[in-house]
């Protein structure tokens, strides 16, 4: 699977980076979606793995800022 990302656009409000990094990325998540429904997941149970490891990620990026004072 190739993803194709842009690049950040860096003198836009922090809000709208947000939206324009879901915009980007949210393609490249609908099409893991797909291909793992084509192996046998349900879309919600992909979406839920997701979830759990973009929620494992944040508390891994949380405790490096924490730790590197």
């Amino acid at each position: 699977m190739m993803i194709n990302l842009q690049s950040a656009q860096g003198e836009v409000s922090h809000d709208q980076r947000l939206l324009d990094c879901r915009a980007d990325v949210e393609p490249a998540l609908l099409q893991i979606i797909h291909e793992a429904k084509k192996k046998g997941w349900a879309p919600a149970e992909v979406a839920m793995a997701i979830a759990d490891a973009a929620d494992d990620y944040i508390l891994l990026l949380a405790n490096r800022k924490t730790t590197s004072h």
